[in-house]
């Protein structure tokens, strides 16, 4: 497919491939990061999650502004991939504790460089594998190229969200049960490898330097022509048919073509944010609803963040069978086209997403509105119990069991609670208690049905609580403690996983209202045990429970006589029901989305602009991805929406609707021919060894010397100067030479006339 460019496609490439791993596999463990290692809220990691993307989406124009202006592709890659390495190495060094350094600042300031490297060369490494190619004559090798590019692109995606993560989780350091330094420690080799493989590849390269400073003359240009285009008096000066050409008297017709391609392709990127507002939040919102469902698959529980990896696997695998690949199955359609049916696609991946949500949202506990409140009613004895609230109506209860009431108006609420006189074989002395609790807004009351020393049933009070789902989608667990320890027991309880990692809950000497309880532990799915004891060994018990992903649960110990007399495992929100398998269709829409909209926008944006204006273009593509992903903050900060689902089928129709405008604008669109690539600028030089000379004209005589004969049809240009004698050659000349190519074993001249 790139037989004339092997090496140089190849390091090119070669190069996005081990970029791309590095970035992916960094993004993908960055906000557990935050949230974990650097202690920040959910809501500030989630907006510096984003503002990190926004800065890698947005670096790209100051890349394009280097690159065609000064210094080149080929030299901003090289530099902005060093800055990439310093960020990665930083980053990785926050992450070593005994390094001392301060992790929040060195994280940050890692995390911009990064930003700034990757998105510095974003730009440029698409538009330099296409300078590799000449125009017109190898279009069709040209869209290969782009196609493969980003096969590599989500190959390398792929695999860094596999690795990485793995890579965090299974091995532990410096005392904690994960170890981020290797986390992000590898991606920083990557970004080391793919700059020995760019720089071994500079012999093969077609460097194009850039000729003058395109990017002044562009701003130059426009301020120019439309401060003229607002002085102008329609009743003395002719009116233009376009505002850009009162510039022309000044800035020629030339650049004022080219600026007029440029503000078309411009305009047609205004609805593309939408698209990336929508695509992006797989990172975020769907990542949010994966951990909603349930993810064991042949016996293995997947993470959430594993999930994201479903993307560039479907999108590696469609590629091939698209438009572009090697064997389509779709008919090949203009670019345009292709890019408004991906974004059609990717609103129904949001409708697909919106029908789900819904089906979580009836399966999952839903935290009480403003003004109202709730009941979560553990009963931990062996026998039924009945609670009855005044005015709200009575819920039976089933031994060991779990009971919810909402919603409940805020305010007090009178509870009596009534058992059988015997209960599981032991004879109650009091089976009926009545108390009152005030509730809180907008949050659970839990109410623990048990009995105390007097055998008397007695009704426990735990702090107001949403009983909210972890992010990451790991289960929850809390430990409550009934009864007296008394001033001399010192309870410890001990929660350890499979893997060995514990968490221990210090039960305090005088408990309130005879009830300790910890904190919420986000432990690993699967078996756990727990171990209860006294200093004195007077109060001694363990056992074990099984843990599902998604799953809020409380683990409640009850102490009798001084004796653990029972242990009950309740889930007041039970774990996710729906299997992950909902979540395909929506992938699978948005990852055909993306081959037919971002794939086919990265080949509009390089064939359609001008020569000297490439990388401003795709730079400007790239931009559209930072306007994407400030609109998901803006929406998320806020916080339009109270329901997930209503918010996602209101990003379908926003697009829906995005996507009509944009094929409405597209109509409008004239598309032009393929520019002939005939810059002079490379540094690859045009006289080979196997260049022929076809004739030498003095241009100090009249003489000319032809060696366009048969006999001379096998010499080359570099022999016969290697042969000639000096005196031979005319001291000024006009030579005709011709050089082949390599896939043509004719000569192609190379003067002009």
């Amino acid at each position: 497919m790139f037989s004339s460019h092997p090496m140089s496609i190849f390091c090119i490439i070669a190069t996005e491939f081990c970029e791309r791993f590095s970035f992916c596999g960094l993004r993908t463990i960055l906000s557990l990061y935050l949230r974990n290692v650097l202690c920040l809220h959910e809501n500030a990691a989630t907006v510096v999650y984003h503002i990190f993307i926004m800065m890698c989406y947005t670096m790209p124009l100051v890349g394009a502004v280097l690159a065609d202006n000064f210094i080149g592709r080929y030299r901003v890659i090289l530099y902005f991939s060093v800055i990439y390495l310093l960020g990665t190495m930083l980053t990785c060094c926050s992450a070593i504790p005994p390094l001392m350094l301060p992790p929040t600042y060195t994280s940050m300031i890692g995390l911009a460089l990064i930003a700034t490297g990757t998105g510095g060369i974003k730009p440029c490494v698409a538009a330099f594998g296409g300078d590799q190619f000449r125009l017109p004559d190898e279009n069709q090798r040209l869209q290969r190229f782009f196609s493969t590019f980003y096969c590599m692109v989500n190959l390398g995606g792929f695999m860094g969200m596999i690795i990485t993560p793995a890579l965090r989780r299974s091995v532990m350091c410096f005392g904690g049960d994960a170890c981020y330094a290797l986390g992000f420690g590898f991606p920083a080799i990557l970004v080391l490898v793919s700059i020995v493989i760019f720089v071994a590849g500079k012999p093969w390269y077609r460097i194009k330097k850039p000729r003058d400073n395109v990017t002044l003359k562009f701003i130059s240009c426009a301020w120019y022509a439309f401060m003229k285009w607002l002085r102008c008096d329609s009743r003395s000066d002719p009116i233009k048919e376009h505002w850009l050409d009162y510039g022309a008297d000044k800035y020629g017709e030339k650049l004022i073509a080219d600026m007029k391609i440029v503000f078309s392709i411009l305009y047609l990127y205004l609805p593309v944010p939408i698209f990336w507002s929508l695509f992006d939040q797989q990172g975020s919102r769907w990542t949010f609803q994966a951990s909603r469902l349930r993810s064991e698959v042949f016996g293995v529980t997947l993470m959430p963040d594993q999930l994201q990896v479903m993307n560039p696997a479907m999108v590696l695998f469609m590629m091939p069978v698209c438009p572009g690949g090697v064997w389509p199955v779709l008919p090949d359609l203009p670019p345009l086209q292709k890019m408004f049916i991906g974004g059609v696609l990717a609103a129904l991946a949001f409708v697909a997403a919106g029908i789900l949500q819904i089906g979580i949202e009836r399966s999952t506990l839903q935290v009480p509105v403003h003004h109202h409140s709730g009941l979560v009613l553990l009963n931990t004895l062996g026998c039924p119990v009945e609670i009855a609230v005044q005015g709200e109506g009575i819920v039976p209860i089933e031994e060991h069991g779990t009971a919810l009431m909402t919603p409940l108006p805020h305010g007090i609420l009178n509870i009596i609670a009534s058992c059988p006189v015997n209960c599981a074989g032991r004879v109650m002395k009091r089976h009926a208690v009545r108390e009152e609790v005030r509730t809180v807004a907008g949050m659970f009351i839990t109410v623990v049905i048990g009995q105390n020393s007097n055998d008397h049933i007695s009704l426990y009070f735990m702090d107001p609580n949403p009983f909210t789902k972890s992010l990451t989608g790991k289960p929850k667990l809390k430990v409550v403690y009934l009864g007296d320890t008394g001033p001399n027991k010192n309870v410890t309880i001990s929660i350890e996983t499979d893997k060995r990692l514990s968490d221990i809950y210090y039960v305090s000497d005088e408990p309130v209202d005879h009830i300790g309880e910890s904190a919420f532990m986000c432990l690993q799915p699967g078996r756990f045990k727990w171990h209860a004891e006294s200093a004195g060994g007077e109060l001694f018990g363990s056992g074990e429970g099984f843990l599902r992903a998604g799953g809020v649960y409380v683990l409640c110990l009850r102490e009798r006589l001084g004796r653990l007399d029972a242990a009950v495992l309740h889930a007041p929100n039970p774990p996710n029901e729906l299997h992950l398998a909902w979540i395909i269709p929506q992938y699978l829409l948005v990852s055909v989305a993306e081959i037919m909209f971002a794939v086919s926008g990265l080949e509009f944006s390089f064939t359609q602009a001008p020569k000297t204006m490439k990388t401003i273009t795709i730079a400007a593509w790239y931009v559209s991805v930072a306007f994407g992903n400030l609109i998901v903050i803006l929406v998320a900060q806020t916080k339009v929406f109270e329901s997930r689902a209503t918010e996602f089928f209101v990003y379908a129709m926003v697009l829906a609707i995005a996507m009509l405008v944009f094929l409405r604008m597209a109509k409008g669109f004239h598309s032009r021919s393929i520019e002939g690539d005939g810059s002079s600028s490379e540094s690859r030089p045009l006289i080979h060894h196997r260049s022929k000379v076809i004739s030498v004209h003095s241009l100090s005589t009249a003489t000319t010397r032809c060696f366009s004969g048969p006999q001379h049809s096998a010499a080359s240009c570099l022999g016969l100067m290697e042969r000639a004698r000096p005196a031979a050659w005319p001291s000024r000349a006009y030579v005709h030479l011709a050089t082949p190519s390599t896939s043509e074993p004719r000569i192609t001249s190379l003067a002009k006339d």
